[in-house]
């Protein structure tokens, strides 16, 4: 048994294969990215998973003492998290069938490929790396509102919805990822999948709500698209705008369900949720923009807001334009408490808070968007995938959304 330093920023991969020719060769393929050990049986790969953290394990089944198919029954069992590569020279239908019931990545058959295993190996990781931010993400949840409310109540919302159960499935279970394969640590297509997920749960809570923050995004983007803000400032604003009600997602339901007006002792449940949400979006790749903005889109322009009141230009460009799409959402779209509002109605309420709750050079601009006409097709939004390119979420360079400034045209 041998092993490599297993370097904290590089993935782990174990080995495990009697015969040193095979072993020796993957280790050569394998090490000049990740940290690799080795073992030449069962006990030693177990040894090695016991005593270290792994994160991928590649398998040969026939092994003298225990076998392989032994061996992922035990790593199962004791490592659910950690993803197996079955590489063997024996393989059937028959192994490849105990593979897939091991929940097994991918099965492959000696002599191996370079190209194939090295990609392999690759998607396998990422793969990995999903599930542990899915993870962390739930935990999080957890962590945040409370021990009363763990993930498992949060996957439940997450099952209560077919399309959700599907789409979690898909992001956390595919093994083909598509065209961001190879970016890890950045995010991407599957990213933002896992995103709307998470964003349409809470709205399956509100019937009121349906489709409120694929509405936002649309809206917010007109306003940035009339500031000529970059493509890159565009694309973090829509992210932003669809996610600027995740922390939500511990709020009380018959708050979300818009059955009645919010008193003010009652308030308080709903007002931590920009800074929750702000938390949640933390531990994910995307630009720490994206997640001051989420925590400051319920600031006033005159400094009355949540969660810091922050006044005037202090609140970062994009929480500005999404305050106020976000108010005129609410306000054109049914609720049980309150007449549905024209679009005239709306926009003479945002013109009456202008200068106290909204900016009021983005109400202005604003104004003559919707007088135009370009928000007519505001309920024909699609989703955050269908409007951004697969390098969205990849973008790390600071933008006009987080800087104190309006950003006119």
């Amino acid at each position: 048994m041998s092993a490599e330093p297993h370097v904290s920023d590089r993935a782990h991969v174990l080995i495990v294969d009697d015969e040193q020719g095979p072993r020796e060769s993957l280790r050569m393929i394998l090490s000049g990215r990740y940290a690799v050990s080795a073992a030449g049986n069962g006990n030693e790969a177990l040894d090695v998973l016991r005593t270290t953290e792994v994160d991928l394990v590649t398998v040969d089944l026939n092994m003298p003492g225990m076998r392989g198919d032994e061996l992922m029954r035990t790593i199962r069992s004791e490592f659910p998290q950690t993803e197996i590569i079955v590489i063997t020279g024996c393989g059937s239908v028959e192994t490849a069938i105990e593979g897939i019931r091991h929940g097994v990545f991918d099965y492959l058959t000696k002599p191996f490929d370079v190209v194939q295993v090295s990609a392999s190996v690759e998607r396998a990781l990422d793969r990995h790396q999903d599930r542990a931010r899915m993870v962390e993400f739930l935990g999080g949840i957890g962590r945040i509102l409370g021990r009363n409310r763990d993930t498992e109540i949060v996957l439940e919302e997450l099952d209560a919805s077919p399309l959700a159960q599907e789409r979690v499935r898909e992001v956390l279970e595919g093994a083909a990822l598509g065209p961001d394969t190879g970016r890890r640590g950045q995010g991407g297509p599957r990213t933002i999948e896992f995103l709307e997920v998470l964003a349409e749960t809470i709205e399956s809570r509100d019937l009121f709500m349906r489709g409120h923050a694929r509405r936002v995004t649309f809206l917010a983007d007109l306003i940035g698209a009339r500031l000529c803000l970059s493509r890159d400032e565009r694309e973090r604003l829509q992210i932003a705008a669809f996610l600027h009600d995740i922390g939500k997602v511990g709020a009380p339901s018959d708050l979300l369900s818009g059955e009645v007006m919010l008193e003010p002792h009652r308030l308080e449940a709903i007002q931590p949720h920009p800074a929750i949400g702000e938390r949640l979006l933390r531990p994910l790749d995307l630009d720490a923009t994206i997640a001051t903005v989420v925590r400051h889109h319920h600031e006033r322009y005159d400094g009355t807001g949540y969660p810091d009141g922050t006044a005037g230009e202090d609140i970062p460009l994009g929480a500005r334009i999404i305050g106020i799409v976000e108010a005129f959402d609410a306000m054109t779209c049914e609720r049980p408490y309150s007449r549905t509002q024209t679009h005239d109605e709306a926009l003479a309420e945002l013109l009456r808070e202008s200068g106290r709750q909204f900016d009021p050079n983005l109400v202005q601009i604003f104004h003559e968007l919707v007088m135009s006409g370009a928000a007519d097709a505001v309920d024909q939004a699609g989703t955050l995938a269908s409007v951004l390119p697969e390098t969205a979420l990849s973008i790390q360079r600071p933008g006009a959304l987080d800087q104190n400034k309006r950003g006119a045209a």
